[in-house]
């Protein structure tokens, strides 16, 4: 299965430098109100990351 390298935005706003070459997906998984775990995917394939603040703009995909 592929994911496009859609990067991420910040919640300050800003965008990640790594659209085209990496991006950061959103798990089901909650950790805190306020956080979730997340995954990193890159052509080096893909990395469970930890969590990190729910206000950060990470891409979501349906995954069966």
């Amino acid at each position: 299965m592929e994911f496009p390298a859609v990067g991420y935005r910040f919640t300050d706003g800003s965008l990640d430098s790594d659209v085209g070459a990496g991006g950061n997906y959103w798990s089901s998984v909650a950790y805190l109100s306020n956080y979730a775990y997340y995954l990193r995917f890159s052509s080096n394939g893909m990395t469970p990351q930890g969590n990190w603040s729910k206000q950060n703009g990470f891409s979501v995909r349906c995954v069966r």
